[in-house]
């Protein structure tokens, strides 16, 4: 009985460009978008907490509403995210106020504090990804 045989001719080339540089660039941009995501994340959780009478206030720091309340400095890797109201700091800090609706003050840095396993995870996320490839 005769076999059957097969012969596979498999030419398989890889050309990987690897580098510090490229590596250094990938991660970064990774960090960057973590950040990015961090912050509408945190963002978009403080919007229980924010103090509220007729939402002018809220809806200025939504990502969604105002997609420049998250900002990224790509260079050094820092996040700004925060409400575009003139009176918005002045809610965030004074402790007497009352909210009688909702809200709460200083309801960025508690949420920020509270979701900051979050933000480690978001951004963690996006660095794995990048090393993965």
């Amino acid at each position: 009985m005769a076999k059957a045989g097969v012969k596979i001719d498999v030419d398989v080339r890889l050309d990987l460009k690897l580098g510090p540089d490229i590596i250094e660039h990938e991660l970064n941009e990774a960090a960057s978008r973590g950040l990015y995501l961090a912050a509408e994340h945190v963002l978009t959780e403080a919007g229980p907490r924010t103090p509220w009478r007729e939402g002018h206030l809220e809806k200025s720091g939504d990502p969604r509403e105002r997609p420049g309340a998250v900002a990224v400095d790509n260079g050094r890797l820092e996040a700004a995210l925060g409400y575009d109201i003139a009176y918005a700091a002045r809610q965030h800090e004074e402790m007497d106020w009352q909210h009688l609706i909702k809200g709460e003050p200083k309801w960025l840095e508690r949420t920020l504090r509270a979701e900051a396993s979050t933000v480690h995870k978001i951004i963690g996320t996006q660095l794995e990804r990048a090393l993965r490839g």
